[in-house]
């Protein structure tokens, strides 16, 4: 189970819970991941101490180049144009995040980790070395929904913005619980240096006040999901694959 569909299990309602589990239990994932031209970008563009924009701009420019072609399809052109604003995002709101200021890196690959008996897979896009051997971890959320700009109601808005916000906050638990699981080996595990930056709030979030609640609230979680696990099936649209 991802980290991602675990955070939002956790903020959703009974039949929203079951479609997650349904869903991570059979849909296969995606050959090609959404965003992935944007994220690595992004990602190299935050691991280089000088920052260089110039990186970016000849990312985007390329991903223009790929969406004009007059050969292309229609899922390559919007993917081009997904990842060429989410670049733009990142960069309006990169002040708000606050990266420049931080010491980040690229991490290698974790295994996922047994949370109450669920695996769950957590791939942060960046480490945080703090002093002391302090060491956070960071994700960039560049997904579009719940789009808060994407409706005209404010309640809507605001619905849509809190929706995201709570999910940050329990990946932001669930990378403290990934460097807790690394037994030390990379240095002290610091939530305070762990945080989502959402390209779509333009904010930085980190743990929240009750961070504590929201650690105990994963595992109950997951050992409710652990029970359930055996005995979901595959819905119909599902069997005719």
């Amino acid at each position: 189970m991802s980290a991602t569909a675990l955070a939002e299990y956790l903020i959703l309602q009974p039949d929203g819970q079951e479609t997650i589990l349904h869903d991570s239990r059979f849909s296969r994932p995606p050959i090609v991941t959404a965003n992935g031209d944007a994220m690595r970008a992004l990602r190299a563009y935050n691991c280089d101490p000088r920052r260089d924009t110039i990186a970016l701009d000849r990312v985007k420019e390329a991903l223009n180049q790929r969406a004009a072609g007059w050969d292309v399809k229609p899922k390559t052109r919007d993917e081009a144009l997904r990842c060429i604003e989410s670049i733009d995002l990142f960069l309006r709101h990169e002040n708000a995040f606050g990266t420049r200021a931080m010491a980040l890196s690229q991490p290698s690959q974790f295994d996922a980790i047994d949370i109450e008996g669920v695996l769950v897979s957590i791939r942060p896009d960046f480490l945080v070395s703090g002093g002391r051997d302090r060491i956070g971890a960071g994700l960039l959320r560049v997904a579009k929904a719940p789009d808060p700009d994407g409706c005209k109601l404010d309640e809507t808005k605001r619905r849509r913005g809190e929706h995201r916000r709570e999910m940050a906050r329990y990946m932001v638990a669930l990378l403290q619980m990934l460097l807790e699981a690394q037994d030390g080996k990379m240095g002290v595990p610091d939530r305070d240096l762990c945080f989502v930056a959402d390209v779509r709030l333009g904010e930085r979030i980190g743990p929240a006040t009750d961070h504590a609640i929201r650690l105990r609230s994963i595992r109950g979680a997951c050992r409710q999901i652990a029970k359930l696990w055996p005995t979901i099936t595959p819905r119909p649209g599902v069997l005719r694959k």
